[in-house]
């Protein structure tokens, strides 16, 4: 899949159930910063330098929201051909691009961030919100501070994206959400009453209110693991 409007050439291949990006790097200053281990092949030219953006201490709030401490820098050096660098999500699914315009924010799922451009801020802020709802207590802001700019990020399984219209409310699973822009109303809530809130095994939502836009994935890899953990032989 090929997008036009970005400031990097790239194609999503494997989509929608085992994506990657492939991005190609064309001159000298294009440069790419990706999440750690991320990357599965590039061309052989092609420099990686690997730093803690914005210090330790912003690398250590990354750490927290289940992003890496230290991050991947992609560029080619002068006098060479363009090269091409693919990147990959840790879990089976799809891949999404956004192209951030300056003063741009989205807000990613934990874990969700692949990589970008240079352009884009990559922030960790505390929402006790989320937390509550068992996303975490830190989540992943991605914003075009001084200019326009590309992001990549994954999700687990297929991927759906949602155009709220003014006014109208859409809930979603804590687990299910995968990326939302960072001016939408918002909040947590039970979902149901306080039986189905109980028995019915949905526990907490997130409720937005448009207009705005949200991306969701249709598998949960909190609910894999619990699958998971009883066939794994026990320790003696």
């Amino acid at each position: 899949m090929m997008k036009e409007e970005s400031i990097l050439k790239y194609e999503i291949k494997g989509n929608p159930s085992f994506a990657h990006v492939a991005i190609t790097l064309e001159k000298p200053g294009d440069e790419i910063v990706a999440e750690g281990g991320a990357m599965i092949y590039m061309d052989g030219h092609i420099q990686m330098t690997t730093k803690s953006s914005g210090g330790i201490m912003k690398g250590l709030k990354r750490k927290l929201s289940g992003e890496s401490m230290f991050q991947n820098y992609f560029s080619i050096p002068e006098g060479t051909e363009p090269g091409t660098v693919i990147f990959s999500h840790g879990v089976p699914g799809d891949i999404v691009h956004l192209h951030l315009k300056q003063g741009e924010q989205w807000v990613l799922s934990r874990d969700g961030y692949i990589c970008s451009t240079t352009g884009i801020a990559v922030s960790t802020t505390a929402s006790g919100r989320q937390w509550i709802g068992g996303e975490g207590l830190f989540q992943t802001t991605v914003t075009a501070q001084e200019t326009e700019g590309d992001v990549w990020f994954g999700g687990y399984g297929m991927v759906e994206k949602h155009e709220i219209a003014p006014g109208k409310e859409f809930v979603v699973d804590t687990s299910i959400m995968m990326a939302y822009s960072a001016n939408m109303e918002h909040k947590i809530s039970k979902v149901g009453g306080r039986k189905s809130f109980i028995l019915g095994g949905e526990g907490f939502v997130i409720r937005y209110t448009g207009p705005g836009t949200v991306y969701t994935q249709n598998r949960d890899i909190k609910a894999l693991a619990a699958l998971i953990i009883p066939f794994i032989p026990k320790s003696q």
